[in-house]
Parts: structure tokens; C-alpha cells; sequence
């Protein structure tokens, strides 16, 4: 599209013309993270036509309000094979939080040291543990909530025993052991791990983490939560750009992935999918419960599927 279409479409859409368009991008975040998250969804449906599946739209908000949107459709596309009789999944879009390390407090060579030792070199009991202490909040909510609900039963607690928890991250056989991996943090000064060196990308580490801010109610505790239910769509989407520099998607089945533990009808906000580390790690590794192909991801962990709302569909 050349600048005199531009000009026409952004006076037509917004009044204005491509350079007050591209100023106000400069200048908004917000604005820029709604157009990435656009731009997400575009590039999904190219990457799953490419994959042999075909899409529909579901509405952001029904006539009635987002309070309308079934329970069986909170995603934003019905997917399933080309030419194929089956039911359909429900897929989510989502795009990886951009400040992830600074709410991580990955500010000082220290820090990160002690955050990246924990996947460099796990001790050999850090699953059970991480499995065990888990299960130790479940467990203790589960007294809480049933003490104040007698007679009524708290949701089983569903954490797969292999890969517990919200960080997917392995980061083994970059160091030989832990004092080249203290070395290497410590040859990057504390401006390396500043919040604008992580905004700029130009960090030794990036996070690739996931941001699901929804406040959703859990239908059998009530419990009002941030964080996605577990039953809100059978595959989760992730445009990793934001961190690596390419539009690449890795996905999940939320019936595979760990529960909030003291909600488990609610998915965690944040899940960290992997960490890149400049020089040493700057491709992506994806362990399960992520997927780098959609194929994968059903094939490893068969999510359900679900009927066609008709009234859920975006004809526009």
C-alpha cells in the first residue's frame, strides 16, 4: 500500500494522515500493544491455514456484552483440519509481557546470578520440590475454602508430576559449572540489567513470559481471580515477538500446564516459557507443556473439543 492509500485509509478510519498516525504510535503504548496484538492474531490464522486448519472469528463482545460470551467460547478463533467433520477447538491469542524481568527484580548481576542458577544447574530434587510445595498451598486452601463451604467439595488438584509449576525453562550445559555462569553475569555492568536495557532488548536475558491479566470468577469456588480459567479455551497461542525479533508461536493445552494452586479452576497470569541468553542461548528452547507446532501440541496432550456457537461467530 503506497503513502496516498494510507493517507486515505487513516483519514477515512482516524481523520488524520499517516504522519500524525505514526506520532501517536510513537507515543502510546497502549496504542501499539492493541496493533500488536492485532497483528498476532492476522499472523496466526496465515500460520495455522499453512498448517491445514481453518479458523473462525468468535466475537470479543456478543450482543448483550463480554458477560454474554459463552463459557464454551472465550477465545478468539473456533480452529479445526481442512476438509474435516470433527468438533472444533477454541484457540487464545496472547503476546509476551514486555516488562516481565523488571517484575521479576532482575536488576543487579546478583540477582539474575541466583535466577538463572535455578535452570543452569537444578538440584536434583527441584521438581518434587517445586510438585511438593504446590500441592502444600493447594492443600492448605483446599482446608481453608471447605471450612468456610461445608459440604461442599474444592477442585482436585491437577499439577503434571513431569513439569510443575509456571517456568518451562531449561537452561542446562550453557556453563560448565557455577562459577563460569557467576563470571559470565558478572562481565555485564548493572546498567546491562536495567529496566530500559531489557525494554530495548539490548539485556545479556530476555524472559519469554506470558501476560494474562483477565479477572475471571471460577464457577464452582467463586473465587475472583487474574488469570484465564482452565475451561476458557482448549489452546493457548503465543506470539513470542516482542522478545525474540520474529513472529514465531508456541502453544499449550491449559489442561496440561500447572494451575494457580490456591485457585485450581484459574491459570496463572504469568507462565515463563524460556529465557534467552545473548550469545550462548539466542534461539528459543520449548519443553513441555509448550509446543513449538500446533500439531505437537494436540497430538502430546489431546485437547478437547467443542461444539460450534453459531451465535459466538464473528460474520463481519
Amino acid at each position: 500500500m503506497n503513502e496516498e492509500k494510507w493517507n486515505k485509509y487513516l483519514d477515512k478510519v482516524f481523520g488524520v494522515d499517516l504522519e500524525v498516525f505514526y506520532l501517536a504510535l510513537e507515543e502510546s503504548v497502549s496504542a501499539r500493544g492493541y496493533i500488536h496484538g492485532a497483528i498476532a492474531e492476522v499472523l496466526l490464522t496465515k500460520s495455522l491455514e499453512d498448517s491445514g486448519f481453518e479458523w473462525i472469528r468468535i466475537k470479543e463482545k456478543p450482543s448483550g456484552g463480554f458477560n454474554a460470551k459463552s463459557a464454551e467460547a472465550r477465545g478468539d478463533f473456533y480452529i479445526r483440519e481442512k476438509d474435516s467433520q470433527n468438533e472444533y477447538f477454541v484457540i487464545e491469542c496472547k503476546g509476551v509481557k514486555t516488562n516481565a524481568e523488571k517484575h521479576a527484580g532482575l536488576n543487579t548481576q546478583d540477582k539474575v546470578f541466583k535466577y538463572l542458577k535455578k535452570f543452569a544447574f537444578p538440584a536434583d530434587d527441584s521438581i518434587t520440590k517445586r510438585y511438593d510445595g504446590g500441592l502444600k498451598k493447594y492443600q492448605s486452601k483446599k482446608a481453608e475454602w471447605e471450612g468456610q463451604n461445608p459440604g461442599k467439595t474444592f477442585p482436585d488438584f491437577n499439577w503434571p508430576k513431569d513439569y510443575p509449576g509456571c517456568d518451562s525453562v531449561d537452561l542446562t550445559g550453557l556453563w560448565p559449572d557455577v562459577k563460569s555462569l557467576k563470571e559470565w553475569v558478572f562481565s555485564y555492568s548493572e546498567d546491562d540489567f536495567s529496566e530500559d536495557a531489557y525494554w530495548n532488548c539490548t539485556a545479556p536475558i530476555a524472559l519469554l513470559q506470558t501476560h494474562m491479566p483477565s479477572v475471571r470468577v471460577a464457577p464452582i469456588t467463586e473465587i475472583k481471580q487474574a488469570g484465564p480459567l482452565t475451561i476458557d479455551f482448549n489452546i493457548l497461542a503465543v506470539d513470542l515477538f516482542l522478545r525474540t525479533g520474529k513472529h514465531e508461536f508456541v502453544f499449550m493445552n491449559p489442561e496440561k500446564i500447572s494451575h494457580s494452586p490456591t485457585s485450581p479452576e484459574h491459570l496463572y497470569q504469568n507462565y515463563t516459557i524460556d529465557v534467552l541468553i545473548k550469545e550462548k542461548k539466542p534461539g528459543t528452547t520449548i519443553v513441555p507443556p509448550w509446543y513449538s507446532s500446533i500439531h505437537d501440541c494436540i497430538s502430546a496432550t489431546n485437547p478437547p473439543r467443542r461444539q460450534l456457537d453459531e451465535s459466538q461467530i464473528d460474520s463481519r
